[in-house]
């Protein structure tokens, strides 16, 4: 059964760099079965051996403070060494029984470990696919109307709520908070100069794995000369393409 197992794991390894995530994680879990099943059959021989150990040490017990009455009692040599031997088999036999539960225990320990390694596993691979199904987490490149302003939000989404950076052209930096429900997200602008400056709300597109962002904005904080509400619209930067923008 171990040998068995280090080959689908085997496979699993190997197969990684071609296989999908979920042909993947749904190898993994097919071996985690196994190994449960392996755990709860060396714990069920672990309980046989325990009860046959106990049983072998009954027997020498019983047998040991028998000899000991029959020395007591007087009985024959011949009677005394026939007792003797019935002892030493039990007393053997006894030690066969802690030598197999030492074993047992160790090989129960060992399938204990390697079933929490798969799990731990799993739980990875499942995380980083919850992940690369988020569609909010990531580099946004924005440009906020009128005006045009063009900028960079770094988002993070964690359940339904929002947290990030943002930098915008002229200097502006700040934080970003706010939701992510039903494909809408809503985030708070607090400017590092201004405080809450403004109220951002967006229907959130994602397709083949890019993400757009479209909706419209209000001021919390108005100044003349300057615009209390508009426009905006973000598209998510991918790993290969750089957004041209400032960092925040």
């Amino acid at each position: 059964m171990k040998r068995i197992l280090i080959a689908l794991l085997a496979i699993t390894v190997a197969s990684g760099a071609v296989a999908s995530e979920r042909t993947t994680r749904h190898t993994l879990r097919t071996i985690i079965e196994i190994q449960k099943r392996v755990v709860a059959a060396n714990l069920a021989r672990l309980e046989r051996r325990q009860a046959d150990l106990q049983e072998a040490w009954s027997r020498v017990d019983r047998l040991s403070a028998d000899l000991v009455r029959a020395e007591g009692e007087g009985e024959t040599a011949k009677s005394l060494s026939l007792r003797d031997q019935d002892l030493r088999i039990a007393e053997g036999t006894l030690v066969m029984a802690v030598f197999s539960c030492q074993q047992l225990r160790s090989a129960l320990m060992s399938s204990q470990q390697s079933l929490k390694q798969m799990q731990d596993k799993l739980e990875q691979l499942e995380k980083e696919g919850r992940k690369g199904r988020d569609p909010i987490s990531g580099k946004w490149k924005v440009i906020i109307d009128p005006g045009g302003q063009e900028g960079v939000m770094n988002l993070d989404l964690d359940g339904t709520l929002v947290t990030g950076t943002y930098t915008l052209n002229g200097g502006w930096t700040g934080s970003l908070r706010g939701t992510f429900v039903a494909g809408k997200i809503r985030l708070e602008r607090i400017d590092a100069q201004l405080g809450f400056a403004a109220v951002y709300h967006a229907i959130v597109k994602v397709s083949d794995g890019t993400g757009r962002m479209e909706g419209s904005w209000e001021g919390t904080r108005l100044a003349a000369g300057m615009p209390g509400s508009g426009t905006w619209v973000a598209e998510k930067v991918t790993k290969d393409k750089s957004s041209g923008y400032p960092e925040p």
